[in-house]
């Protein structure tokens, strides 16, 4: 008897080791790495983007983004002077620009080139948590860092990609590194996560590098900067008030 309660106990705890990790687990790592880029539910930032191609001047676009909780945000165009004015508002996975030229807001996608190797989503959205379903791959050593490797698969087909590999560092919960795929599987892109500095009581990403898996040679950077914590009114994250926005 003492032999089989000693096989069966053997046998559970095999059954413990082998399992994958928990989903809860996985879901906690990137809720904290969305922490390194923004401070909490009502937040503001200034993002400058530069993209570089091989043998053309850098563009230059600048823009200050407002965040209120996990699924509204508000993106004003401020440089360059053409595009001053127009602004992105996402609600959910629903995205509108305004242009003062035309009427109404026009529905537009996550996925869509805002400039460079930048889309839409990756200016409107800071978060990964809401938008992802998250499974934990391994750890492993990224530049002499250990780091989780998390595969992460779209909610819905709305969001701006299909797949994502993520590398979070093990000890802070820093994003590392996000390796962005299409839905036939093909690297679109990839991003390196820079410029750590204590803002806000964390240390936080100031810098994005985007390198373009397809494009050989071109790149964009976006970085961050002024970021606070602020509250807004609701009314501003509504289509209609979009054009009394200054």
């Amino acid at each position: 008897m003492k032999k089989i309660l000693l096989l069966v106990l053997g046998m559970v705890m095999f059954v413990f080791a082998a399992s994958p990790v928990r989903a809860t687990d996985a879901e906690k790592i990137i809720e904290e790495a969305d922490k390194a880029r923004g401070p909490g539910d009502s937040f503001s930032f200034e993002l400058k983007v530069t993209s570089l191609k091989p043998g053309r001047k850098d563009g230059i676009s600048r823009f200050k983004v407002l965040i209120k909780g996990i699924d509204k945000s508000l993106v004003k165009f401020t440089y360059p002077k053409r595009d001053k004015g127009k602004v992105m508002l996402m609600v959910g996975n629903n995205l509108w620009i305004y242009i003062p030229t035309s009427r109404n807001p026009i529905r537009i996608s996550q996925q869509q080139r805002l400039m460079g190797q930048v889309s839409n989503g990756d200016v409107a959205r800071t978060n990964f948590a809401g938008d992802y379903i998250p499974t934990l791959l391994r750890e492993e050593k990224f530049e002499g860092t250990l780091s989780y490797v998390l595969e992460l698969k779209a909610k819905s087909k709305e969001v701006a990609y299909h797949r994502i590999i993520y590398w979070v560092e093990k000890n802070t919960f820093n994003p590392l590194k996000s390796e962005f795929y299409t839905i036939s599987g093909k690297l679109l892109k990839t991003a390196y996560y820079q410029g750590y500095e204590e803002i806000l009581g964390r240390e936080r990403v100031t810098r994005l590098v985007i390198v373009d898996d397809l494009r050989q040679g071109q790149s964009s950077i976006m970085e961050y900067s002024n970021m606070k914590i602020e509250e807004f009114p609701d009314r501003i994250f509504q289509k209609s008030y979009l054009k009394h926005l200054r």
